[in-house]
C-alpha cells in the first residue's frame, strides 16, 4: 500500500528526525560528566554537582580531551586518567582558587604534573580553535560571560555538516529546529543565542 504525505508532513518528519539525532548526542554526555563529578568527590573531596548544570558544555569540551589523553597516555590507571580530566575541567569551569589549588596539589602528589601540562596545552589549543571558529561566524559574544558555554557545539559540528550536505535540513524551519534541540537540556546559553548560532553554522556549512 502506498502512503502519500503532504509537503508539510514531510518537513515535520525531517524536523523531528534531525532534532532527535542531535538531541541524543547532547544527552549522551550525561554519564561522562556524572563520572567527573563523582570522581571530584572521591579523589579530591570537592562537591562538584554544579557541573551537572553545564553537562552539554563540559562534555563538548572534555570529550576530545579525553580521547587525546587516552591515546597519548594509555599507561595511566583509571584513577590517574580521571584525575587529569578533573584538573582540566576545573581549570576551565571552576572559579575558586582554593579548590583549584587542592586539585593541582593532588595532581603533583600523584606525579602527574608533566602529563597534566601536556594535556592542558592541548586543551588550550582546542579552546582557541573553538573561539576562532565562532568568531569567524561574526557571532556576538558580548551577552555571554563564558565563551566555553558554547563548547557543547563541538560534537555537533560533523552531524550538522552531514545533514547540510545530505540535504536533511532542506525545507526545515531552522528556528523551530534550534528550539527543539535546546529543549534537550544542558545548554546554558539562551534559546535566542543558540538559534542565532545554529543558523549561522548551517549557513557556513552550506557555503562549503
Amino acid at each position: 500500500m502506498r502512503i502519500v504525505i503532504t509537503e508539510s508532513q514531510k518537513r515535520r518528519i525531517l524536523l523531528e528526525s534531525a532534532s532527535e539525532e542531535l538531541g541524543n548526542i547532547l544527552k549522551s554526555g550525561k554519564n561522562f560528566v556524572k563520572r567527573i563529578v563523582d570522581d571530584f568527590q572521591k579523589q579530591v573531596g570537592i562537591d562538584a554537582r554544579i557541573f551537572l548544570s553545564f553537562t552539554a558544555s563540559i562534555n563538548g569540551f572534555m570529550g576530545p580531551i579525553a580521547q587525546f589523553l587516552e591515546g597519548k597516555f594509555p599507561q595511566l590507571t583509571e584513577d590517574e586518567f580521571s584525575l587529569i580530566l578533573i584538573g582540566i575541567t576545573a581549570t576551565y569551569f571552576i572559579d575558586n582558587e582554593k579548590h583549584l589549588k587542592k586539585i593541582y596539589d593532588k595532581i603533583r602528589e600523584e606525579g602527574l604534573s608533566n602529563v597534566f601540562e601536556k594535556v592542558l596545552k592541548k586543551s588550550d589549543e582546542l579552546r582557541n580553535t573553538l573561539f576562532d571558529f565562532l568568531e569567524s561566524l561574526n557571532f556576538n559574544f558580548y551577552r555571554v560571560s563564558n565563551m566555553l558555554s558554547f563548547a557543547f557545539i563541538i560534537p555537533l559540528f560533523y552531524p550538522i555538516m552531514d545533514m547540510v550536505h545530505n540535504r536533511s535540513l532542506e525545507g526545515v524551519d531552522l528556528k523551530d529546529f534550534a528550539t527543539r534541540i535546546i529543549s534537550y537540556g544542558g545548554i546554558t546559553i539562551s534559546s535566542i543565542l543558540f538559534r542565532d548560532l545554529f543558523i549561522k553554522l548551517v549557513r557556513r556549512f552550506r557555503e562549503k
